[in-house]
């Protein structure tokens, strides 16, 4: 069957087109993508004044649409469930509520394309391109979408979970309330994507990039961060609990009013990080780096964090009282009015530290480096205060 057949008996009213063999088949007006072995066809009842070609809830089921080009055709409604799209054209199509469950779309181009509310459940899409498409609200359960390109995509409330998304790239990329529980992004490309409210519950995300992305209250419980990088990126009122975070990179982030309730935190960098009034009571953060971090009235009561890097950090008012920051580096730091009672500073890094009105009480000092420290109506170990 050929274009203006297609075409011709789709006006005459018939919708039922499946398991047709559609192969390299020309439904573009103006097709300025078309490779050079595919059917030179001239469209009796298309022109260049027109849109589009419509193929409007037409059943495309299990047809073989195998190199296609359908850009810009309307395919809104239509069912293409099981259908051959391989190396597909459909740039700029609609497919608006369009059923493609397990269909194929191995590198298909859907570059600028309409998904939104199409159920693509299954589908396979290894490296589609779908450069700014809009997949709003779509269905793509368990779609494999690996080594995709979705960068600037729109994929707001869309469904994901379980999808595959191994190294993707969804630079920003649009994920605002989106389902991406369980969904597979190792190694994906998320930098300035916006995540905000997005569920990433079990996802797998180790040696993905998400470095200035919005991850604003999104809910990260017992996700695999493993090595992942969220360099600068907004985690603030984001759910962490349980989540695996070991070296993972949470450099310069904000980190506000978050929940690490049985989180893994081992060799994670945090230098720079917003952590304000952030509570780690009793965590295991042995050489964590917080260096110039913002911890100020942050609660680390009972914290493991020998040798933790504290260089030039800010915890005014925060409460380490019986923290263990054995061999710590709190050198250049700001402890003004900090809690550090019964706190194990043995062999601690001190040096031009500033506890100004800090509480020493039952600390322990030994061999500690305190060269510089400013320690004016700071309460001693021994509960004197220090009026220099």
């Amino acid at each position: 069957m050929d274009a203006n057949e297609l075409l011709n008996r789709y006006a005459a009213g018939e919708r039922d087109f499946r398991q047709a063999n559609l192969r390299g088949i020309v439904l573009s007006p103006i097709d300025l993508y078309r490779s050079s072995d595919a059917p030179t066809l001239r469209l009796d009842n298309l022109n260049e004044h027109q849109h589009r070609p419509y193929l409007i809830g037409a059943n495309l089921s299990q047809a073989d649409l195998t190199k296609a080009h359908l850009s810009r055709a309307n395919l809104s409604k239509a069912d293409l469930s099981g259908a051959n799209l391989t190396g597909a054209n459909l740039m700029a199509a609609s497919l608006s509520g369009a059923n493609l469950t397990d269909a194929n779309l191995t590198n298909a181009n859907l570059a600028g394309a309409h998904l939104n509310w199409a159920n693509l459940t299954g589908a396979i899409l290894p490296k589609a391109n779908l450069i700014g498409a809009d997949m709003s609200a779509a269905n793509l359960t368990k779609a494999v979408l690996s080594e995709a390109n979705l960068s600037k995509a729109y994929l707001i409330k869309a469904n994901l979970n379980g999808a595959n998304l191994k190294d993707a790239d969804l630079t920003l990329a649009s994920l605002k309330e989106a389902d991406l529980s369980e969904a597979q992004l190792t190694g994906a490309e998320l930098s300035k994507a916006n995540l905000a409210g997005a569920n990433l519950t079990r996802a797998e995300l180790s040696k993905a990039n998400l470095s200035k992305a919005n991850l604003r209250r999104t809910n990260l419980t017992q996700a695999y961060l493993n090595s992942a990088c969220l360099s600068e990126s907004d985690l603030s009122e984001a759910c962490l609990d349980r989540a695996n975070l070991c070296k993972a990179d949470l450099s310069k982030t904000y980190l506000r009013k978050i929940t690490l309730n049985g989180c893994h935190l081992s060799g994670i960098n945090l230098s720079g990080a917003d952590l304000g009034s952030v509570d780690l009571s009793r965590k295991l953060l042995t050489g964590i780096n917080m260096a110039e971090a913002l911890l100020n009235e942050a609660n680390f009561s009972g914290a493991y964090l020998m040798e933790a890097n504290l260089s030039g950090a800010n915890l005014s008012k925060a409460n380490l009282s019986g923290a263990y920051l054995i061999n710590a580096n709190l050198s250049n730091s700001c402890l003004r009015e900090i809690d550090l009672s019964k706190a194990n500073l043995s062999k601690a890094n001190l040096r031009k530290a500033d506890l100004t009105g800090a509480n020493l009480r039952g600390a322990i000092l030994s061999e500690a480096d305190l060269g510089g420290v400013n320690l004016l109506g700071a309460i001693l170990p021994n509960g004197k205060i220090y009026r220099g």
